[in-house]
């Protein structure tokens, strides 16, 4: 596992350091530098990048990896951990009915030896580099991003095929099961995180990974107020520690990959101070739980400027990288070592 950063966290911060997620969306070098820079002085440790298989393989017989080599040698540069979400299929991987779906390289691939395969060269490409830690495919408890319905035993295979090929690779690999979204308004297209979980234990798919990974979105509302109605968000992540104990796993940590709040004006938006508390608060309470992994926020920076989408305002830093108030919170939380 590669090395921290030259920076002393506030003692408040996990143990296992904070993260975040970062999206290339184009940028050139000397953009992505100044992003790294700018995470440094976040005093973050851990960058979660997308190793996006219908990117790097969208034709079978050629690999493309320049956007993912960018991304890790930047990290290695900066002395930064890497967390590889490992995912998505090209459409010569897929049934060429997944065409319709809205999104459909979210669609699983038809022949679990390609995706094994992938796995295989993607660990081969990194863990000399020093990336050890794989999150496999993406909220895959939603129909978003298991369409057209979530299943957990789909998933388990999966899941099994890409941990077999990357353990073959390097036996000290950390497997998370795919971050697990929160229910949101009781929608049938998207299974509790707590339920999938025991699915997934039932069919002996999450005895073996080596931890869990979260996305307990609890925006509007503090990480920590009980009144957020989703069903598995921030609040309920003792919930599902307390799963993983009853099946013998109390000693695996809960990984919180993603995490965090859009602002602008979009339904359930946040103010950009109230997105730096709601950010700030999760980083506290993680340091208080012993099981919790590490804290990755979503995202670093903004993913467009249109203030009413969503997606667009998770980030930190605006799309000009500019810094919110969340970004400035970070960086006073930060010592410089002598």
């Amino acid at each position: 596992m590669l090395g921290q950063s030259n920076v002393v966290i506030a003692d408040d911060d996990p143990a296992s350091g904070i993260g975040m997620t970062l999206h290339l969306r184009g940028a050139d070098a000397a953009t992505v530098k100044k992003e790294f820079d700018l995470m440094a002085e976040m005093g973050v440790t851990w960058v979660r990048i997308d190793v996006d298989w219908s990117a790097v393989q969208s034709t079978k017989r050629r690999l493309d990896w320049a956007q993912t080599d960018l991304l890790v040698n930047e990290a290695v540069a900066h002395q930064m951990n890497v967390l590889v979400m490992l995912g998505f299929t090209p459409a010569w991987a897929r049934s060429s009915a997944t065409q319709s779906l809205a999104e459909p390289t979210h669609a699983r691939p038809t022949d679990l030896a390609d995706f094994a395969k992938f796995a295989q060269l993607a660990a081969q490409r990194y863990a000399p580099l020093g990336v050890s830690s794989w999150e496999v495919w993406n909220e895959p408890n939603t129909a978003k991003f298991w369409p057209t319905m979530p299943d957990a035993d789909e998933y388990g295979r999966v899941f099994r095929a890409a941990a077999t090929a990357i353990r073959g690779v390097d036996p000290r690999a950390t497997l998370l099961i795919g971050g697990l979204s929160p229910q949101y308004d009781g929608a049938v297209s998207e299974t509790p995180p707590v339920t999938y979980l025991e699915q997934l234990y039932a069919n002996g798919t999450a005895q073996l990974a080596d931890a869990i990974a979260v996305h307990p979105y609890s925006y509007p509302y503090l990480p920590m107020d009980p009144a957020q109605p989703q069903e598995g968000g921030f609040y309920d992540l003792p919930a599902l520690q307390a799963v993983m104990a009853s099946h013998g796993d109390g000693g695996k940590q809960v990984w919180i990959t993603e995490f965090g709040a859009p602002t602008g004006t979009s339904v359930n938006a946040v103010s950009e101070d109230q997105q730096a508390a709601i950010m700030l608060q999760a980083r506290d309470q993680v340091a208080l739980w012993n099981w919790a992994g590490p804290l990755m926020y979503y995202e670093l920076v903004d993913g467009g400027t249109s203030p009413a989408d969503a997606e667009q305002n998770f980030g930190v830093l605006r799309a000009d990288l500019s810094l919110k108030a969340a970004a400035r919170a970070l960086m006073d939380a930060v010592t410089v070592r002598l």
